[in-house]
């Protein structure tokens, strides 16, 4: 009876056991999440509701704060500036990507040497690129004017973040300059998947060159192109350091965007609670954007 009763227990131990371990195995990332993201992120929705000044006390004012943004006509400039940001250096980014990956996936001499050449922008630290091309921007010998008016394309020096045109298309060069690799490596790697027996086939076929990029490349690099893009649209959408140390959404607020509006707001004028909700206000559209990008992830490996 001892026996059979001690075998028991030790059964019972074991399915619990069991039942437990799954749940022993998920507990320190439910911690990292509970603490590094959901606390944070409740924390900040509770500041946006106050008047929170860096070094004073805070006073719950409700939506007040949200309401006095949508009434700044700096903040409505930020968020058309972040969208307009956002879509062309996307799109740029896309389209000489794919462009880098197509070229070096074909066989070229010093293919291999091209495709380390191609992770400079990328591996380049920020900060150490930007002042770079914050040099070569310079109206006083920067090497951009230099070579344009020394070539004769233009007849005088461009101002290229003095005036709100060309600062919005100077930072829109740089985060392509530095995101653009991004998108070949993973549009590449994709293209090496492909079996040279469907070119052959469509060759076979009577297909072009463009019919093969339609019909066959396209579709096989759908997925790694998808993500690519939505990976670097959230970059673009909450890009700071190349804004901010290159023009400071400057001049005339003319590349102040959502992220160097916070900024200002939080840090330079102390409005913590302001700066706060600016940020709150476009959670909605990472967190869709994060979600489709799992959601893609998993469809995929499924």
């Amino acid at each position: 009876m001892m026996n059979k009763k001690s075998y028991q227990i030790s059964d019972r131990r074991k399915i619990t056991y069991h039942k437990i371990f799954p749940y022993l195995l998920i507990a320190p990332v439910f911690l990292y999440v509970l603490v590094f993201l959901v606390f944070p992120f409740l924390y900040g929705i509770g500041i946006s509701l106050t008047d929170k000044k860096i070094g004073g006390e805070a006073s719950f004012i409700g939506i007040q704060n949200y309401l006095t943004l949508l009434q700044d006509k700096k903040f409505v400039k930020s968020i058309m500036n972040t969208l307009e940001y956002t879509v062309i250096s996307v799109g740029l980014k896309v389209i000489l990507g794919m462009a880098m990956a197509l070229v070096l996936n074909s066989r070229i001499r010093g293919r291999t040497l091209a495709r380390g050449l191609l992770l400079i922008p990328w591996a380049v630290p920020t900060t150490v690129s930007i002042y770079v091309w914050k040099w070569m921007f310079s109206d006083a010998g920067g090497v951009l004017n230099a070579m344009l008016t020394q070539t004769g394309i233009v007849s005088h020096k461009i101002a290229w973040l003095s005036t709100p045109l060309m600062a919005m298309v100077s930072i829109v060069i740089v985060n392509v300059w530095r995101g653009a690799p991004f998108i070949g490596i993973s549009v590449l790697s994709g293209l090496q998947t492909i079996s040279s027996d469907l070119y052959e086939s469509a060759t076979v076929d009577g297909a072009g060159a463009v019919a093969k990029f339609i019909y066959v490349t396209l579709p096989s690099i759908k997925n790694v192109l998808m993500l690519a893009t939505l990976v670097t649209t959230i970059w673009t959408f909450n890009d700071f350091e190349i804004i901010w140390l290159l023009t400071k959404g400057g001049p005339l607020n003319s590349t102040q965007v959502i992220s160097t509006y916070s900024y200002q707001a939080g840090i330079l004028q102390m409005d913590f609670g302001k700066a706060v909700a600016a940020s709150v206000m476009f959670l909605p559209i990472i967190i869709i954007l994060v979600n489709i990008v799992t959601g893609y992830t998993l469809k995929k490996e499924e």
